[in-house]
Order: structure tokens, then sequence, then C-alpha cells
């Protein structure tokens, strides 16, 4: 995520970029989707004294902004993405890895589906569960 957008999201907000903004992007930046948990140890790597509330208060505005996902599936830990663009998931049922799919055409799948049952301001996102490749071969 580039530090342009980061600054322009933020400027639209009534939001700054602190250290601690700062860091939880950092946090984010090699495009994982990481719990709070691990995203507090590594922003604890350059802020010692972060709490958990800090990183979940920061997570919030984050995601208000527009700067941070999340993604959540079958009552496990929530896990959090820095990533502006709409995508889904493919999740592994054993190894619980988590990738990034684009999915042309779904888009308009669920907007006719919303309106034909009468929703207005939707949001779709899909998850496709099955085995990896990895797990697959073992």
């Amino acid at each position: 995520m580039e530090l342009k957008t980061v600054d322009a999201g933020l400027l639209q907000s009534r939001y700054r970029l602190t250290k601690q903004r700062s860091a939880v992007l950092r946090a984010l930046a090699d495009g994982t989707h990481l719990s709070a948990e691990t995203i507090l140890e590594r922003v604890r790597s350059e802020l010692p004294g972060v709490s958990l509330g800090t990183i979940y208060r920061t997570l919030d505005i984050l995601r208000g902004i527009g700067l941070v996902q999340i993604f959540s599936f079958g009552g496990s830990a929530a896990r959090y993405e820095a990533a502006l663009d709409k995508h889904h998931h493919l999740l592994c049922s054993r190894c619980r890895a988590l990738k990034n799919v684009a999915a042309n055409g779904l888009e308009q799948i669920a907007r006719e589906i919303a309106e034909r049952e009468g929703y207005s301001d939707h949001d779709h996102a899909l998850t496709i569960v099955g085995l990896c490749g990895d797990c697959s071969k073992r």
C-alpha cells in the first residue's frame, strides 16, 4: 500500500497518520492476513508499549477509512489485511491458509439478487472453502 494512498485516505477523514496507525499499516504491508495479536507482536518491535486495545482501536479506524479489511469466517478469529481493492477469498479447511482472489462477474450477480429481494446499499463477499494444493497432496 502506497503512503500517498494512505495519506489521502486519512486526509479525507478526520484522522491523521499517527505513529501507531503507521506501525499497524507497516505490519500489514506484506499483504498477509494477520490476527490482531500477530499485528501487536509486529508493532511492538518498534513501539514496545502499545497495547492490544490500541491495536483494535487503530484497526477499527483504518477499517472505517477503508485502508484495512477484515476477514472472518465460520467462527474463526478475525484476520486483517491492508487492501483497497474488492476481492474474495480461498480458505483451506485444513491449514487455514487464506488467499485473495478476483471473482469477475460476481458484482453483477450480487446486484441482481439484492435488487430482486428488495435490498439496497448491499455488499458481497465470496469465500470458497476447500483443501489447498499442498493439503490435497498430503
